[in-house]
């Protein structure tokens, strides 16, 4: 639009007057009060003097916007008042021709490019906090409240919003974004007290899905300085921005218009994944050291009563950022939206297996407990397991009753008979013998080696897992039994603790074991099997794990998906039979019909 021509462009771009600046493009700029009134329109004015009205307000939302990429530039304060005026500029263009889709199109558009602009420059200054948005002079500064529509958290625990988009990741192959009026932001949840549900399961960084709206009262007939000093200057507040939980709200309300509300669904994904500890390779080879080193089931929102939690557990050398792909497309679906949450397990892979599995068994029975510990949500008591690779042996720990199996496996004596400590027979038990977790009903493995793999045999296999660090405290307590038990663990066993690799040996003992246990009636389980490549034997396999590995007795269902092992749970094809299990799972435990 060139330069400005107004005396209050001239003054916005010149700055002569910090606070008289201020007073006149908020003057111009400003939303009326907080809620909406109801404003008749003459019967004269026609729909040629509406649209007309409605370009001069684009017009002005342009130029405003253009003075204020510029004073961005040189960090002037009244960049936030320059973006403001231009935001409801465009509303005011919508609320004026709402008949018209090109004004309601361009207005859209001008109006999200105001927004960011504003909320970018908010927070740079420190002017966009969680208790609103602040507008104005300095000297006299004007507070814009937040208010939240359907997110599941209070104003209270916001730590920030994040108006930027984050960098794009590898990790995330596809993006859910909906085109509409407002901005999607992420807001970040306050990490919750040790001890609580909130501060012992959400992840490092919690990001929640929102959408902005800078929400005005529609043009009145206020002279401007009169409207600034007088209304303005008090409450009600001039706006309101509404952080809108676009999953549950689809449209904004201004006059007669109804624009479709603007989603991004991955964009909190992406930002998640920004603060996750890279964890994989190092969690396999040292995982003791660095990052996240306890295994942590983790929420990736906050609980709601009435959905039903989905279990994602990763395999070897990887972490809980493997799932965000799959979890992805999951939550743009609209009955995982209304029926499920997500929950992610990290465990570093190098570790303990058994232990690892124990951590999570612990952790789905308190957090059960405190959620529902009346047993009276139905959902929580039909808990949903995804296993890859060795998370599936994980999922299949939680399902089982151990007996004495496992400890056979290792051991030549009865437990019981076993001179140790009681502290450390506290600390051991309850990885060796375990009942299942009963509100689980049902998993899925995927890529699963209940028989174990050819590859952890073969000297690459033997030479990872050579370089695993062993867990030192564990180590001292092998040592220390074997010390004090001559000859009560097998020779496997008693010159040092397998590793992870040597868990996955076919011939290994304690995978043999395993398998030989089976869930009990109330667990229905699913096979999803890579079958990429042929082996010389000419059965099929993921060039990890084989077709006769990878599938448990008893699965109602079978999928083959033309995938290498790492790349199973990521194929489309895999992504669509979870979806399907996960729909089926709604109908078969009653909290869904099919004619839902």
């Amino acid at each position: 639009m060139g330069n400005m021509q107004t005396p209050v462009l001239d003054r916005l771009r010149h700055q002569r007057s910090c606070l008289c600046i201020t007073v006149v493009v908020l003057s111009l700029s400003c939303a009326r009060a907080a809620e909406p009134v109801q404003v008749v329109r003459e019967p004269s004015q026609s729909q040629k003097e509406r649209c007309a009205a409605a370009e001069r307000y684009l017009s002005d939302s342009c130029e405003y916007w253009q003075a204020a990429n510029r004073m961005r530039k040189s960090c002037s304060h009244l960049t936030v008042e320059a973006y403001y005026a231009s935001a409801e500029a465009a509303w005011n263009a919508v609320w004026s021709a709402p008949e018209s889709p090109a004004v309601v199109e361009t207005a859209t558009n001008a109006y999200g490019d105001a927004l960011l602009g504003l909320l970018q420059t908010a927070r740079e200054q420190g002017r966009l906090r969680p208790d609103g948005l602040w507008v104005g002079s300095p000297y006299r500064p004007i507070r814009i409240p937040i208010v939240l529509k359907g997110v599941p958290v209070s104003g209270c625990d916001i730590e920030s919003i994040e108006p930027c988009q984050p960098p794009k990741d590898k990790r995330l192959s596809r993006r859910y974004y909906r085109p509409g009026f407002g901005l999607p932001v992420t807001i970040r949840i306050k990490p919750g007290k040790e001890g609580t549900i909130q501060g012992d399961f959400d992840p490092p960084r919690l990001s929640l899905v929102v959408t902005a709206v800078l929400r005005f009262r529609v043009p009145g007939n206020e002279k401007p300085i009169e409207k600034f000093v007088g209304p303005l200057a008090r409450e009600p507040a001039p706006a309101l921005l509404d952080l809108v939980e676009p999953l549950s709200v689809s449209s904004v309300h201004i006059g007669d218009a109804h624009p479709p509300l603007a989603a991004d669904l991955s964009m909190p994904m992406l930002d998640m994944l920004e603060g996750m500890p890279k964890s994989g390779l190092e969690g396999f080879i040292m995982p003791f050291e660095g990052g996240v080193t306890e295994p942590r089931l983790e929420f990736l929102q906050p609980h709601v009563k009435g959905r039903i939690p989905v279990v994602f557990i990763h395999g070897l050398a990887s972490d809980e950022g493997t799932w965000f792909d799959m979890i992805n497309d999951l939550r743009a679906c609209p009955f995982f939206q209304r029926h499920y949450e997500p929950w992610v397990y990290h465990y570093p892979t190098g570790a303990s297996f058994l232990p690892a599995s124990a951590v999570l068994r612990q952790s789905l029975r308190r957090i059960v407990r405190e959620l529902d510990p009346e047993g009276e949500e139905k959902q929580l008591q039909n808990l949903v397991l995804v296993g890859h690779s060795m998370g599936g042996l994980h999922a299949k720990l939680q399902v089982v009753a151990s007996g004495d199996h496992l400890w056979n496996a290792m051991a030549r004596v009865p437990f019981d008979t076993v001179r140790m400590p009681p502290s450390i027979r506290a600390k051991i038990e309850p990885s060796l013998f375990f009942k299942p977790v009963t509100n689980v009903t049902r998993v899925v493995f995927i890529a699963t080696p209940h028989q174990g793999s050819s590859l952890a045999s073969l000297a690459l296999g033997k030479i990872a897992s050579l370089t695993v660090e062993r867990p030192p405290e564990l180590t001292a307590i092998h040592d220390q039994l074997v010390a004090e038990n001559p000859g009560a663990l097998r020779p496997e066993f008693e010159e040092a603790l397998p590793t992870t690799i040597q868990l996955l040996a076919p011939n290994s003992p304690l995978l043999d074991a395993l398998y030989g246990l089976r869930p009990p009636c109330w667990v229905t389980i699913h096979n999803v099997i890579g079958v990429a490549h042929h082996t010389l034997r000419g059965e099929r396999t993921d060039c990890i794990v084989s077709e006769t590995s990878a599938r448990h007795p008893g699965a109602i269902s079978e999928l083959d998906v033309k995938a290498t092992h790492t790349g199973v749970h990521h194929k489309l094809t895999t992504i669509a039979e979870i979806e399907r299990i996960l729909q089926l799972h709604l109908v078969e435990t009653g909290l869904r019909t099919t004619g839902q």
